[in-house]
């Protein structure tokens, strides 16, 4: 049995299209997000005074108005870097939180900063996500925190932002 092109080639555009939009399941990064988690008042948080993040708007969002609230900053205790933010999400938002969250190091001011670890797809099914994380980290570096804070509110509407926070010396 013979089928014309033009068939076969709208059948398969037909699949490609319909693979694209149906869900699909995200995993988290290999580092162990719930291995760090944290529990501290914003209160503990701001006894070792932050440093809070700096935000850029990513230019291709999707939508605009999702996120009504947001924050990321790091802390000095003892040998661990603690990172402590939030995304809100207006009332019509499914999914909120962030979309990476990532741990750069330095040796020095004059060298470049690269990745110390990672945590992807830290959401919840709410309008409003909260992060706690407390890290061990070798002295001899800075660090800061790079994150990308994220809401849905329908496949088609998104919004993303970037933060990145000044740095510590461990």
């Amino acid at each position: 049995m013979k089928y014309p092109r033009k068939v076969i080639s709208i059948f398969l555009s037909v699949i490609a299209m319909i693979t694209c939009i149906l869900p699909t399941t995200a995993f988290a990064a290999t580092n162990d997000a719930s291995a760090d988690d944290a529990d501290f008042t914003k209160t503990e948080f701001e006894a070792l005074n932050p440093i809070y993040a700096e935000y850029e708007e990513i230019s291709k969002a999707r939508a605009t108005a999702l996120i009504l609230g947001k924050d990321v900053g790091i802390a000095k205790s003892g040998s661990s870097l603690i990172i402590s933010g939030y995304t809100t999400g207006s009332a019509d938002v499914v999914k909120c939180g962030f979309k990476e969250v990532v741990i750069e190091r330095r040796k020095n001011s004059s060298s470049s900063w690269g990745e110390y670890k990672v945590y992807k797809d830290l959401y919840s099914s709410s309008a409003k996500y909260t992060l706690s994380k407390s890290v061990t980290v070798p002295s001899g570096y800075q660090y800061r925190v790079t994150a990308i804070h994220y809401a849905k509110k329908s496949l088609l509407s998104t919004q993303k932002i970037e933060a990145v926070t000044g740095y510590l010396s461990f």
